[in-house]
């Protein structure tokens, strides 16, 4: 009835002379239905009962471009289906709809566009959700992040759900920690895992207070929708049918409409939009490998590197690899695209890498097994491999690394240039995706043609067994090592060390965001801190692309006939100050891996099993450091490499590392509880 009254409304105004005419008719004709209705006993009851209330016009703020239920930020509520256009042509009907108003605009380029978000069919299953109210609401009864379960209790403040499936999904709820109070404080409803894909969400808040014990108030716009009148907002007006079958939903949860504060749904992406270019990269180049890649070629090797007689030969390289970056050689770069958005074979480029080969397999003759390692934040391969060469001699094992672009030391000016101009956004997540095809060629090619170069020898021995590789990454390798595990055909078992997922949500948790703070929230980049949250929550978008926090979810069970089953095992440091716990607890889940039972931290919703197990498994590791903040805000500077670094270091977590990857079992090393004392 709203939507007729809005569009008859609409028409006397463009139309008045032939809705006169055709009233006139209307009434000679209908004369006697009329009578039979004012003469009907019942309907006069009604009228005397019953006050027909008309809708009225609304006046709101509008902004173009913009999800104008909100009039807080453009972009609040986020995500949602406001900046979704429909698209018959994608797997989920929809496509993002970003226009040239909607990205907020930094103090150096005012106009923001993004094209690369604009391929996508949904938002992103990683997603911040996160919306803001005029007053800053009380939360001391809502779940928080120690507390999640609350959230599915009759009456919690605030509800996710599943529109497909009426599931209602467990969440917490916090304010923003970084909030400069220049404007509103966001309000974030956190999820604990991954959303399902190419899925319906709705999002509803009814009940919360201010500081004095008030209800918080709706916006206007959308306090028109609970009521049933329209506004002067187009955005607003399309949506409201939409609106109406939310409402309906949210009732059969017992979030009555009228009692409202907050509501919206959004759409995720297809599985096929997030990972679909990913994929074809990585069939091409596997086809253009072949079975023992391309070229191998030697740039130098150095005998008993460092000195120190850990290292029999460190081996330096490059690798012939396949390129699907407009520039490889160096950042920024996009990907070569086609018309519809698939990555194109551009060419091949030499990419380098390093290998390091311990002393003890030359002293016992022997061949031992080959590890690629995946290096940290913004490192590089060679230098960290360089580093951990006394892993390689106490266990055995050859390591083999190159950078992981994107997030690597060559990287650090994109990523600058991004803080002030988001379009960077999208070199940096391409480079990221190259970076898996490198880490891929780079054992494929190792595996083979690469595999009897004479500096592997010891005499008349191969020290290296490429037959037999395995996979360990710290930190960053730590996090995108569950992306490369999941794509490369030739590794089935490894290791993710102080790790996490879901990159968005992690970032601001982490010490490793100071670096990059000064200049975001500069009058270069962004001083709005709702901006800022934006960008990152939006970002998100596009390192699903990469993000362990999609591809984990490959780990136990593969993907169609494309990706196989892998078995990992997830080591963590309580109270790490780089990797935020809250994202290994997710990396858990979305790996649906469970805990040892000695572990000290047991995440929610995840499972509990006693060692030894034989498959996949993570554990938490607890060496008594200061504990970090509940908030998204990053913990002092001076515990930045405490529980994130020290962990390496001990016995009991060494054993359980190798152990799995020598074995492919996961023994409690730890005793009763996997706690351990370090020196700082």
């Amino acid at each position: 009835m709203r939507k007729s009254i809005t569009i008859l409304l609409a028409l006397m105004f463009v139309f008045p002379g032939c809705l006169d005419e055709e009233t006139d008719s209307l009434d000679n004709s209908d004369d006697s239905k009329i009578n039979e209705s004012e003469n009907d006993p019942l309907n006069e009851t009604v009228n005397q009962t019953e006050e027909i209330r008309e809708p009225e016009l609304i006046e709101v703020p509008y902004e173009e471009g913009c999800d104008n239920i909100n009039p807080l930020h453009c972009m609040f509520p986020f995500p949602s289906n406001a900046f979704l256009s429909e698209d018959p042509t994608t797997v989920t009907g929809y496509r993002v709809n970003y226009t040239k108003t909607s990205v907020p605009g930094s103090g150096t380029f005012r106009q923001v566009e993004i094209p690369g978000l604009n391929r996508l069919d949904g938002m992103s299953p990683s997603t911040q959700i996160l919306t803001a109210f005029d007053e800053d609401p009380v939360l001391t009864a809502v779940a928080n992040q120690s507390t999640i379960e609350k959230s599915l209790i009759e009456g919690h403040a605030t509800i996710l759900i599943n529109l497909d499936t009426g599931e209602r999904l467990p969440h917490w709820v916090e304010l923003d920690s970084r909030t400069d109070n220049k404007g509103p404080t966001i309000l974030y409803i956190r999820t604990i895992r991954g959303l399902d894909h190419n899925t319906a969400y709705g999002v509803g808040i009814s009940g919360l207070t201010n500081s004095t014990g008030d209800l918080i108030s709706p916006s206007l716009a959308f306090k028109a929708l609970i009521e049933g009148d329209y506004t002067d907002a187009p955005d607003v007006e399309l949506r409201a049918a939409s609106f109406d079958n939310l409402f309906v939903n949210l009732e059969s949860h017992d979030y009555e409409r009228e009692n409202l504060q907050a509501a919206w749904e959004f759409h995720t992406a297809s599985t096929e939009s997030i990972v679909g270019g990913m994929l074809h990269m990585r069939g091409d180049a596997l086809t253009r490998l072949g079975d023992d890649g391309i070229g191998c070629n030697v740039t130098s090797s150095e005998d008993n590197y460092g000195n120190d007689n850990t290292t029999f030969r460190r081996v330096r390289g490059t690798i012939t690899t396949p390129q699907y970056l407009l520039n490889p050689d160096e950042p920024p770069s996009l990907m070569s695209r086609d018309s519809n958005g698939t990555p194109l074979f551009t060419g091949y480029s030499e990419v380098p890498f390093t290998l390091i080969i311990p002393q003890v397999l030359a002293d016992n003759n022997a061949s031992g097994p080959l590890v690629v390692f995946g290096h940290g934040f913004m490192g590089t391969g060679e230098a960290t491999i360089s580093g951990s060469r006394g892993w390689s001699q106490t266990y055995g094992v050859s390591l083999l690394a190159t950078d992981w672009y994107g997030w690597s030391q060559s990287d650090y000016d994109t990523v600058i240039d991004m803080l002030v101009q988001p379009a960077y956004f999208e070199h940096q997540t391409d480079r990221l995706q190259q970076a898996m095809i490198n880490k891929i060629t780079m054992l494929r090619t190792m595996k083979g043609v690469c595999s009897d170069i004479p500096e592997l020898y010891s005499g008349e021995t191969n020290l290296v067994d490429t037959d037999e590789a395995y996979y360990m990454g710290y930190s960053l390798g730590g996090i995108y090592g569950g992306t490369f595990m999941a794509l490369s055909p030739d590794i089935d078992r490894g290791v993710l060390w102080v790790g996490g997922s879901g990159f968005a949500s992690m970032i601001e948790r982490s010490t490793n965001y100071n670096q990059f703070e000064l200049i975001f929230n500069s009058i270069l980049g962004y001083p709005d801190r709702n901006d800022r949250a934006i960008l990152i929550s939006m970002g998100q978008q596009l390192w699903d692309s990469t993000d362990p926090d999609i591809y984990l979810n490959f780990i136990a069970n593969g993907y169609g006939n494309v990706l196989t089953p892998k078995t990992i095992l997830a080591v963590y440091s309580v109270n790490d100050a780089q990797v935020p716990m809250l994202s290994s607890d997710r990396a858990c889940r979305a790996a649906d891996i469970p805990v040892l039972s000695t572990s000290t931290r047991l995440p929610y919703g995840v499972n509990v099993v006693e060692g030894p197990i034989e498959g996949s498994a993570a554990v938490f590791f607890d060496g008594n450091f200061p504990e970090v903040p509940e908030g998204n805000t990053g913990p002092s500077p001076e515990y930045h490499s405490l529980a994130h670094n020290l962990i390496a270091g001990v016995p009991e977590v060494n054993a359980m590392v190798f152990g799995f990857m020598l074995t492919g079992i996961v023994e409690n090393t730890c005793g009763e509880i996997c706690t351990f004392e370090a020196d700082w």
